[in-house]
């Protein structure tokens, strides 16, 4: 036990004397490990504060809300719509007034929706003064809308029913938006363009987070609010109407039988057959779009890793060039009576150590990226234990990867031949 301690001892010294010596091939090697461990750790925080973001952006803006939609799932998605789903009628204005008249509802309003919650190729054009606005959501809904879905006001006013019953052009827009456009200038009474046609703006959004990105692809940052009226009538070719409720605590499973069997009845839906239209609650708005931050860390992390692959080659490079330079010592070792299995556990020491060197920097410069992002951008980040354990881990794995070969191989010279040299 002690013999093992000192053998692990004087591997240590001999790898941290080894990056004294060789200070750029050091750092060359290992630049492969700490750029992939960065980019796990910088990602794992990126993601998960972006998922913890979305969860606190749901409990607070939509406690007890339900949507009502053609299709089964609102928000992101990569799958494309089955063709039922796609052959589906679109549920209508009259659904949404015949939903208004139940008494379980607290609250109901209709929306309707010009723009993507992702990027788009055909996004609405919301200008002021020649400046564009990123891809604004505009959604139709009434006048009730902020006690639906909680929505705050920091600047102005929402718009009233005289305003919706009359299709005024007024608009309340995002925290994001008004920076976009308007920059430090107030506003509200201040006339924009949406699709070529004049709106005044009557209310600014606030920013959840306090601090929004220019360019941020957050809805409440984007969204543009409209009479419902107003989009009816300017927007006649988007037919689908969703429609919003907000139930009363604790009866949202009630609420959401009742709207599902009125639903099931206008639209003819036989008994015991499946919804021919979807019902979705806030939780599960916050499932999917954690399900696409998911797909998008199964995209990014295996490139991280891939970046991990190639710094492992890089140590396996080196702790063969190590094993050429070093065969009078491993030649000495093997005739004091070191064995085999000693010699590969001083290499696989040695590869671990570089590499666990090069996770433990890769972390730390990760999480530095994160908190700068965090911090001078406003973005959400959160530092995941699984993405530290994660980098760290493989990077002790590509070590033992890495090193095995140039192991067996100094295992396996000639003690003779090692001490001369050969």
């Amino acid at each position: 036990m002690n013999l093992n301690r000192q053998i692990f001892r004087d591997t240590v010294e001999t790898v941290l004397s080894s990056l004294r010596s060789h200070k750029l091939r050091a750092a060359l090697t290992l630049t492969g490990v700490i750029i992939g461990t960065a980019v796990v750790s910088m990602v794992g925080a990126i993601l998960t504060g972006l998922s913890q973001r979305v969860a606190e952006v749901t409990e607070k803006s939509a406690p007890n809300t339900i949507w009502f939609t053609k299709e089964d799932k609102i928000g992101p998605s990569f799958d494309r719509p089955s063709a039922e789903v796609r052959q589906r009628k679109e549920l209508t204005y009259e659904d949404a007034l015949a939903v208004s008249e139940l008494p379980t509802p607290l609250g109901v309003s209709p929306q309707k929706i010009r723009g993507s919650y992702g990027p788009t190729a055909d996004p609405p054009k919301l200008t002021y003064k020649g400046r564009d606005a990123y891809n604004p959501l505009i959604l139709g809904v009434w006048e009730n809308f902020p006690e639906i879905t909680l929505v705050t006001i920091e600047k102005g006013r929402f718009f009233v029913e005289v305003e919706r019953r009359a299709r005024a052009h007024v608009a309340v827009i995002g925290n994001g938006i008004a920076r976009q456009a308007f920059d430090t200038e107030d506003p509200i009474g201040k006339e924009i363009k949406i699709d070529g046609r004049l709106f005044r703006v009557v209310g600014v959004l606030a920013d959840p987070a306090g601090q929004g990105v220019i360019g941020s692809d957050e809805l409440e940052l984007r969204t543009v609010y409209i009479p419902f009226d107003t989009a009816l009538k300017l927007y006649p070719e988007i037919r689908d109407t969703a429609i919003v409720i907000r139930a009363r605590q604790g009866r949202v499973d009630e609420t959401s039988e009742e709207v599902t069997n009125l639903l099931r009845q206008r639209r003819g839906v036989a008994p015991g057959a499946p919804n021919n239209f979807g019902v979705n609650r806030a939780e599960q708005v916050f499932e999917l779009v954690d399900q696409a931050i998911a797909a998008l860390a199964l995209i990014v992390v295996p490139i991280a890793l891939a970046s991990l692959l190639v710094g492992g080659l890089g140590v396996m490079n080196i702790m063969l060039v190590s094993v050429t330079e070093r065969s009078s010592e491993i030649g000495i070792r093997r005739a004091l009576g070191a064995r085999k299995s000693d010699i590969i556990l001083q290499f696989l020491i040695e590869a671990m150590t570089l590499t666990g060197i090069g996770g433990l920097a890769g972390i730390f410069i990760g999480l530095g990226l994160a908190y700068l992002i965090r911090f001078v951008i406003s973005f959400p980040t959160a530092v995941p234990l699984w993405a530290l354990v994660s980098g760290f881990a493989t990077s002790i794995i590509i070590g033992v990867a890495a090193g095995l070969y140039p192991a067996s191989r100094a295992a396996n010279l000639d003690p003779v031949n090692a001490i001369r040299g050969l």
